[in-house]
């Protein structure tokens, strides 16, 4: 019999070869396009004559195009069809003079979904189209047709069809493990990508599997991945072999070991020579084409080197290398896989143990928790799992366990239960082994940072090069001098991401290390080493550290760090270290108060409070710097009885420790007379804000950004107490000051702008306010975005003006916008809050609101 076999190369190459080696087999004469002998006719005549010569056709046909003849090979007045188009309409009679012939019988076989999803092409649309359209016609034409999901199923329906298939033994294979079926969670659109790179794959070259959260960092789930899909290919290869290559000898011995029973079962395995032996192999893959061949673990330089060689020697198959390398060939094709998405974890957390324990209420809630402490990394999350079914405990348990970091946890390992070959605490130290004292000590360093981005430009400077060599000096203390030189920290960081141990951004100067390993990282090191790398870490944080955190113009760079600090600072915190650890925990605290964010900076200040008197005794300097900070929060908080004692202490402080005349002894009589201002004890402020201003000008003269401070704090004093005429100057002197120091766009110019307009607003100077109220609105959402308090104070102050000239309607959005920034930055019973809430009663009053109305709104307003 003879038989023409249609389809398009691109999605279905590996099923029609397999089918038609199957035909072939049982005597049949197949023909594909592939095979056609070249003569001095078009490629369309030749199509044409084959298939008139041919007795059945076998069309199989999904989303595929395929390519198509030039137009000015087309008969008159045909329209774009594909080769594979031109195919079938050969077979049902159609032919290019015109005529038409007795149709052929024709076979066709729609491919599924699934195994579109599978095998998926790039095209045009227009292309796309012209296929959807074709498989329209013969859906219409009523042509009897089946749909097939995997080769086995079309092997199947073209026996049940008529046609005499050769009985295909299963392939050889020597995988590992067996598949995970529906454990194997979460890499559905991996599997996808890494079969169009496999089929793009040429003679020769290879796709890597590296890791691409983390470039293949150990334990990421790539060994697994690569047997999973062998398995799913099974029917699309001849053989399915598996080698780990982690040293060259390994590789030469384990390919040698293809010729065994175990795996190819050649004759020349009882051969003592492991060269005579590994030919074997190789001569068999030159002759069986259609291999799959995993070359497993390529880590080292060596063994990539020794892996690639091998890549020259072998044709006809497909190999897949499993690498936390990232750094190859050009006959290397390197894919990133990802660790799992937290949902794909959990799920798997909760399929893996609900197979030997009942499933408790709480498993959800903790199969999620677990899920993002582990994020994502498929070794921890199948260790866990495994431990939990071992034990019967529960996730809970577990999640626990892990979190009080014990090593009986992490360094458990059941080979037989896990089906992997170490524990995680255990994983990377074959990596770390290759790693040179610089590059290891960066690792150490990070490990005590959060899993977030590390902003790079914590390693730059003199001071961050000094700290690297310290921690590099105390690793050779711990192991002895180590061979090899240290190089430089940006080599390193090449390094570190080559070997997958960190993760480069591509676009900003950032590098991460995953959870997992710093833990474990972390946790290997015990008592004093631990102390004294946590210490170096801190050090090079408090380096790093941009400036005043008040400040805007340092939140740039205080943002990527900040994750960092506090992750330190609490570590440093439960070892007992308490410098830099309170002066960063200080910091933070300033950070995060600038921001508003009064409920997470207060337990820092505090802690820092406390760490400093015990470290300085109470009377210290710094003591009187932690004082200062948290009493201008709980005032900021609106708990100024709490707040004027420390105000109070730490300006007795700095007076004992710098004497009467000293700037540090302006700050505090400023921040004492600013809280004795807003409790209305105006008599006793007035004085200590003209002291401060005395000393300031005295010690930085008369342009200083501290004596615009003095002066505006003056100014506002002088405004309360109706001295208008003499507040006015101070004020415009101070904004020109700021505005000469920051620049016209800084949040201290909007403080400036938004006093002179509340003052030209009390002398009835409207028009002149309002451009500056705007202008601080302006400045003060683009430094600290649309929620923060001083947002809300800006738009306040703007709604009062426009209710004065009365504009209610603009009025009433900026002032219930102002309104519900309050309630929520700092609560509804804050006097801010009151204020506001009592301004915008009387503006809804104005504007004919019923008092029920009222109430409804604010109550919804202020939740």
């Amino acid at each position: 019999m003879k038989i023409f076999l249609s389809a398009v190369s691109g999605q279905f190459k590996a099923s029609r070869d397999a089918l038609a080696s199957d035909l072939s087999a049982v005597g049949a004469d197949v023909i594909v396009q592939e095979t056609f002998q070249q003569h001095g006719r078009t490629l369309l005549e030749k199509l044409e004559n084959y298939i008139a010569s041919c007795d059945r056709t076998i069309a199989l046909v999904g989303s595929a195009y395929g390519w198509e003849p030039e137009l000015d090979a087309l008969p008159p007045g045909k329209s774009r069809r594909s080769y594979t188009q031109w195919e079938y309409y050969f077979a049902e009679g159609e032919r290019l003079d015109g005529t038409r012939r007795t149709a052929k019988d024709i076979y066709v076989y729609f491919a599924s979904p699934e195994f579109l999803s599978r095998n998926p092409v790039s095209q045009p649309d227009d292309a796309a189209k012209l296929q959807e359209q074709f498989i329209a016609h013969i859906c219409s034409s009523g042509k009897d047709r089946n749909e097939f999901g995997s080769l086995d199923q079309l092997r199947a329906l073209v026996l049940r069809d008529g046609f005499r298939i050769a009985e295909r033994r299963p392939p050889p294979q020597n995988l590992p493990d067996p598949s995970l079926g529906t454990l194997f969670k979460g890499r559905d659109a991996f599997l996808t990508e890494l079969h169009q790179s496999l089929q793009r794959a040429a003679n020769g070259h290879a796709t890597a599997l590296v890791g691409k959260a983390l470039h293949g960092l150990g334990g990421v789930g790539k060994t697994r991945l690569a047997v999973e899909y062998a398995w799913r290919h099974e029917q699309d290869y001849s053989a399915l072999l598996f080698v780990v290559a982690d040293l060259p000898e390994n590789l030469r011995r384990n390919l040698a070991a293809l010729a065994g029973p175990l795996a190819l079962n050649l004759p020349e395995q009882e051969a003592t020579e492991e060269e005579v032996r590994m030919a074997a192999a190789l001569r068999w893959l030159d002759q069986h084409p259609g291999w799959f061949l995993i070359l497993d673990n390529v880590d080292s330089s060596q063994a990539a080197g020794a892996a690639e060689a091998i890549l020259a020697r072998l044709r006809g198959g497909t190999v897949l290398i499993t690498s936390r390398r990232t750094q190859w060939s050009a006959s290397v094709d390197p894919l990133e896989l990802d660790v799992l998405a937290r949902a794909d974890a959990a799920q798997f957390l909760l399929e893996r143990t609900g197979r030997s324990r009942r499933k408790l209420p709480a498993d959800d809630t903790s199969a999620a928790e677990l899920a993002r402490e582990l994020d994502g990394l498929a070794l921890a999350l199948e260790q866990a799992a495994a431990y939990i079914a071992h034990r019967r405990i529960s996730l809970a348990d577990y999640l626990r366990d892990w979190g009080a970091h014990l090593s009986a946890v992490q360094e458990w390992h059941h080979p037989q239960l896990m089906k992997y070959p170490r524990s995680i605490a255990v994983t990377w130290e074959t990596t770390l082994a290759q790693l040179n004292p610089g590059e290891v000590a960066l690792l150490r360093l990070f490990a005590h940072f959060a899993p977030d981005p590390i902003p790079l430009f914590v390693l730059e400077g003199e001071r961050a090069e000094k700290i690297w060599q310290e921690a590099i000096a105390l690793l050779q203390q711990e192991a002895g001098p180590a061979a090899g030189a240290s190089g430089q920290i940006p080599d390193a960081l090449v390094t570190l991401a080559n070997y997958s141990m960190i993760k480069r951004d591509a676009e900003e100067p950032t590098a991460t290390v995953h959870r997992v390993v710093q833990e474990i990282l972390r946790n290997r090191l015990a008592g004093v080493r631990r102390k004294a790398w946590l210490i170096l870490s801190l050090r090079l944080l408090d380096e790093a550290r941009p400036g005043d955190p008040a400040d805007v113009r340092t939140w740039p760079r205080w943002n990527p760090l900040r994750p960092h600090v506090a992750a330190a600072v609490a570590q440093a915190d439960r070892a007992g270290i308490p410098q830099p650890t309170a002066t960063l925990m200080n910091e933070l605290g300033a950070l995060l108060w600038a921001k508003a964010l009064h409920a997470e900076a207060e337990p820092l200040m505090r802690r820092a409070l406390a760490i400093d008197e015990k470290s300085f005794g109470p009377d210290h300097p710094k003591v009187a710097i932690d004082l200062n900070n948290l009493a201008q929060l709980l005032q900021d908080t609106n708990r100024v009885l709490e707040a004027e004692p420390l105000m109070r202490r730490a300006l007795t402080i700095d007076q004992q420790s710098f004497g009467p005349d000293h700037p540090k002894l302006a700050i505090r009589l400023n921040n004492l007379a600013g809280l004795l201002k807003a409790t209305n004890r105006l008599g006793e402020a007035e004085p200590l804000m003209r002291r401060a201003l005395a000393i300031d000008e005295q010690s930085f003269g008369p342009d200083h950004p501290d004596v615009a401070i003095d002066l505006n704090n003056l100014a506002t004093l002088l405004q309360a107490t109706n001295r208008l005429a003499e507040a006015e100057p101070l004020m415009r002197r101070a904004m020109a000051i700021d505005e000469q120091s920051f620049g016209p766009d800084h949040p201290k110019v909007a403080i400036r702008l938004n006093n002179l307009a509340q003052l030209l607003q009390d002398t009835n100077r409207l028009a002149e306010a309002e451009p500056l109220m705007r202008r601080a609105l302006a400045i003060d959402e683009q430094s600290f975005g649309p929620d923060h308090p001083n947002v809300a104070r800006d738009l306040n102050n703007l709604a009062q003006l426009l209710q004065d000239t009365n504009r209610l309607g603009e009025a009433e959005p900026l002032m219930r916008r102002a309104l519900v920034i309050f309630a929520k930055s700092l609560t509804v019973d804050h006097p801010s809050t009151q204020t506001v809430a009592g301004n915008y009663r009387v503006l809804l009053t104005q504007m004919g609101k019923r008092p029920d109305q009222i109430r409804a709104r604010l109550k919804d307003l202020s939740g």
